[in-house]
């Protein structure tokens, strides 16, 4: 097909759109996803895909007989795509937040500080504190952790990294691992936060890509020159 935009880079997106696995590409698959935006993102797929047939369609256009006329028209069709893929990127975002909020919760309910537990789990920040200095201190923590350790999990969990005498980075590694031991579900709850949100980057890329490939904006911006008569 031709395009208003002949570049091989805006020719090569606009042929995607036209692919199932090229909108998959760039929009995520509606089919293996949170089923609570797939609906949204079809409607992203459909108006990507429907938005390069007008950017097409346009090119041999009889009656846009100009590139000015053809580009205006061509940005006006950008405007509905950029809205709709906007749209979608919101409400992937909005999902993203509230699964996070929800493991969240669930995560502290499982392992959140409990009042009859607090003299043991004082006792285990400082089992904490002196085996994290071992050479051999991580593995014998998760091996700790391995072997059932709940009440370590629950520190791991809810402990301030400053009370655990862990590098930070490291206690947050340990804290995904207790959650994954004892709430595999509610981890992979957070994992899905995060893959939302990696979606939801990847509208960003379109929504740039069909603002510079659908049409030329010098182009279009002539028609504010024209000459009413």
């Amino acid at each position: 097909m031709k395009y208003l935009v002949g570049s091989p880079q805006a020719t090569d997106f606009l042929d995607q759109t036209h692919i199932p696995s090229g909108l998959n590409v760039m929009l995520g698959d509606p089919d293996n996803c949170d089923p609570m935006v797939a609906p949204e993102m079809r409607l992203a797929h459909i108006a990507l895909r429907d938005g390069a047939t007008k950017i097409a369609a346009l090119v041999a256009d009889p009656t846009r007989p100009t590139d000015v006329e053809k580009h205006v028209a061509a940005r006006k069709v950008a405007n509905a795509v950029i809205d709709r893929l906007e749209k979608t990127k919101k409400v992937i975002l909005e999902r993203a937040d509230y699964v996070l909020d929800e493991a969240t919760r669930q995560a502290d309910l499982a392992l959140g500080p409990k009042s009859d537990r607090g003299s043991l789990h004082s006792e285990i920040r400082q089992w904490l504190r002196e085996t994290s200095r071992l050479p051999d201190g991580l593995e014998k923590i998760r091996s700790a952790l391995e072997a059932g350790g709940d009440d370590l999990a629950a520190v791991l969990w809810h402990s301030p990294t400053f009370l655990t005498g862990l590098p930070p980075d490291l206690h947050e590694t340990l804290r995904f691992e207790a959650l994954q031991r004892a709430k595999p579900d509610t981890c992979a709850a957070f994992s899905s936060s995060v893959g939302l949100r990696r979606l939801a980057d990847r509208y960003d890329g379109a929504i740039r890509r069909t603002t510079i490939y659908f049409y030329n904006p010098t182009v279009a911006e002539k028609a504010a020159k024209r000459v009413e008569v």
